[in-house]
């Protein structure tokens, strides 16, 4: 389906003609039963207000490049939805994001690199590539207290049972 949201970080006055093409998407991805990817960017009380009205858990997905407070991340797991974490949790800064991915269910969680964004400590600062998913793995393994191995096997049954894939579909490091 690709990404769909509410990006309200630059302007809110578009906000209408982006909820018209969020619902658009909602459609879409219920008809198709595929999941949606979301983008959120100071727009998560109305993203959650429109996927509840929308009984989004026929079209479930992913909550990407995840940054807010706990509350918002209940609130979108009780709706099915995953919650997949980017670059920033190896930001110092991301103290906040770093408590709520702690209290985030394993079986509800998925990693990615936001390439070309958000690149993780140590590159920093540079482009981001797919490949330095293992640092961002490395950070979440440490603060989530479970072996990187163990880690990387549940994040792949995650993607499996969102994107409903055969477990024997190859994918490569």
């Amino acid at each position: 389906m690709g990404e769909t949201g509410l990006d309200y970080f630059h302007e809110k006055k578009k906000s209408h003609f982006q909820e018209e093409l969020f619902y658009q998407h909602i459609s879409v991805s219920k008809d198709l039963q595929k999941p949606l990817i979301i983008h959120s960017r100071n727009s998560s009380q109305d993203i959650l207000k429109i996927l509840k009205s929308e009984n989004s858990g026929l079209c479930p997905g992913i909550f990407h490049s995840f940054n807010e407070n706990y509350e918002v991340a209940k609130k979108i797991l009780d709706l099915g939805f995953y919650i997949s974490i980017s670059g920033m949790i190896t930001f110092k800064n991301s103290i906040s994001l770093r408590s709520v991915l702690k209290k985030i269910p394993l079986n509800r969680l998925l990693l990615e690199t936001d390439s070309p964004y958000l690149t993780p400590v140590p590159h920093r600062g540079k482009k981001n590539k797919p490949s330095y998913i293992n640092y961002i793995a490395k950070h979440v393994s440490n603060l989530k207290k479970i072996d990187i191995e163990k880690l990387s096997h549940i994040i792949k049954q995650n993607f499996f049972r969102l994107f409903k894939l055969k477990k024997n579909l190859i994918i490569l490091n």
